[in-house]
């Protein structure tokens, strides 16, 4: 299959591990034998990418806020309805979260990406609310880029017993101090043994750093949305796939893919002396932490990398005529 896809496609890293979750899939659609153009959304237009999918099979595409904008949303709807009224099946595949967010929601009305007529998030507790507003939605949860779920090696500038990966700092308020009070909690207890990445000024690391990284800690802990039961960050998957061993919230969600003890173990959301408690035990019994940190890997390659996501998206959309 010959696949146009429009995103933040940055060039792979030295050891060819990609940098952006876009570079990620489009990789992963290459892995499983398709085709796949890169379109830059940096740096073309609309009427461009049209062009650029002359020939497709399909319209793929993972837009971020910030990009867009820099286009004509005009444009944009104008360009989508073209490829639609061709018959090129077009589909958007995104990690995000919009509904329930007073700073993102309304691009569920603004974007481009959302006429498309296959609609792929991770936010799975959305779906009616999708369909409410006549966009046909699927939940995709995340993953992890197979070729990345190998052990790293472990690097003294990383070692701690736990770690936190990610913003401390939340852009979106309606989880900020509920993030605040984990991160606290955090380092009331353990003080200089928990670290926090990325430090102050920069982003990462990615690729093996970040293995390595999983290599260095003995546990990291995870976060998930208020209240969710379907909405996964890509934290859990990615740090599992890649070695790691981390604690996160019992998502009902995430549970039922990935039982507890492979490489992972839950708490009840919100509850931190469970989550603190938690930590302490998988900090003290390395073995134990070694073995589930295996089996959950392993687990992961076999059942949550972005190689089975990107064939069930494919998978779906064939079941529903899209290539009929």
């Amino acid at each position: 299959m010959r696949i146009a896809y429009v995103g933040s496609h940055e060039p792979m890293t030295e050891r060819g591990t990609p940098w952006t979750t876009e570079s990620a899939w489009g990789a992963t659609l290459e892995l499983l034998g398709h085709e796949v153009r890169r379109i830059d959304e940096a740096s073309t237009s609309w009427p461009e990418r049209v062009q650029l999918a002359e020939g497709a099979d399909l319209f793929l595409i993972t837009s971020t806020w910030g990009y867009e904008e820099r286009q004509p949303r005009a444009e944009g709807f104008r360009a989508i309805r073209y490829l639609n009224d061709r018959g090129l099946p077009t589909a958007m595949v995104h990690l995000d979260k919009w509904f329930g967010l007073g700073n993102r929601e309304h691009q569920i009305q603004d974007s481009p990406q959302f006429k498309v007529r296959w609609c792929f998030t991770a936010d799975g507790d959305s779906s009616h609310l999708f369909e409410a507003e006549g966009i046909r939605h699927h939940w995709l949860p995340p993953g992890v880029y197979r070729p990345e779920c190998v052990d790293g090696t472990p690097r003294d500038e990383y070692r701690s017993d736990v770690a936190f990966i990610g913003n401390t700092d939340y852009a979106h308020a309606e989880h900020a101090e509920h993030r605040g009070s984990m991160l606290d909690a955090l380092r009331y207890t353990f003080g200089h043994r928990v670290a926090f990445w990325p430090r102050p000024g920069e982003s990462g690391p990615w690729g093996w750093a970040y293995n390595d990284l999983l290599a260095s800690v003995r546990v990291i802990v995870g976060d998930s949305w208020q209240g969710a039961r379907r909405y996964i960050s890509n934290r859990c998957f990615e740090v599992v796939g890649r070695g790691g061993f981390i604690v996160h919230p019992a998502v009902p969600g995430l549970v039922d893919m990935l039982p507890e003890g492979m490489g992972v173990a839950y708490f009840p959301p919100g509850d931190w002396d469970a989550m603190l408690a938690a930590i302490q035990y998988w900090i003290d019994d390395d073995d134990a932490r070694a073995e589930a940190c295996a089996k959950g890997q392993q687990f992961v390659r076999d059942n949550h990398s972005y190689s089975n996501r990107m064939t069930e998206m494919l998978g779906v959309m064939e079941a529903e005529g899209a290539w009929a």
